[in-house]
């Protein structure tokens, strides 16, 4: 089911910054709980919903984080960097389908570029998985990778790499 709730999370989370490099995913989980509770709730005229629930999630089968009643699942992951960690994730996403209308993936921390490819395509399998329906579900991969530069919609992006300023050498005549 599409609702405002799956857009304006990611927008959110898109914006958000954590407020320090934290050692562990569960500090992460909580900076952003804290942020998206304020965020999410405040009245404006671009997000008029308040009062909206937003929770951590405990429990086998559910995400770290609920937005809703059940409406978007959010699961954060810090230094994705091994297939084996991509595989896991993408078991985890096959039962958070089935209790969420979307899902967000949130890596935060340094995030290998092939892991990330590898998550990449298990995301594409699993949407395709699902056949076409009028309530397709969406699942939406967030990078908050310390190291990438952020794109002009505040999301980042891995693949900027800064390279040396170019100096031509200088010839005398």
């Amino acid at each position: 089911m599409f609702s405002p709730i799956f857009d304006n999370t990611v927008e959110a989370i898109n914006r958000w910054q954590p407020t320090q490099h934290y050692p562990d995913e569960n500090k992460y989980r909580n900076d952003l709980l804290d942020y998206l509770r304020k965020i999410l709730n405040e009245t404006s005229q671009f997000m008029p919903q308040s009062n909206i629930s937003i929770r951590k999630e405990d429990g086998r089968g559910l995400c770290d984080i609920a937005v809703g009643e059940k409406a978007v699942g959010i699961e954060m992951k810090k230094d994705l960097s091994k297939k084996s960690h991509v595989d896991r994730l993408a078991g985890q996403l096959m039962d958070y389908k089935k209790e969420y209308d979307d899902l967000i993936i949130v890596l935060v921390g340094k995030t290998d570029k092939e892991a990330l490819e590898i998550l990449k395509l298990k995301v594409s399998q699993l949407r395709d998985s699902g056949g076409f329906s009028l309530n397709q579900q969406r699942i939406k991969i967030i990078i908050k990778d310390q190291t990438a530069k952020k794109d002009q919609n505040g999301e980042s992006n891995i693949w900027d790499v800064k390279l040396p300023e170019y100096k031509p050498p200088k010839f005398k005549f």
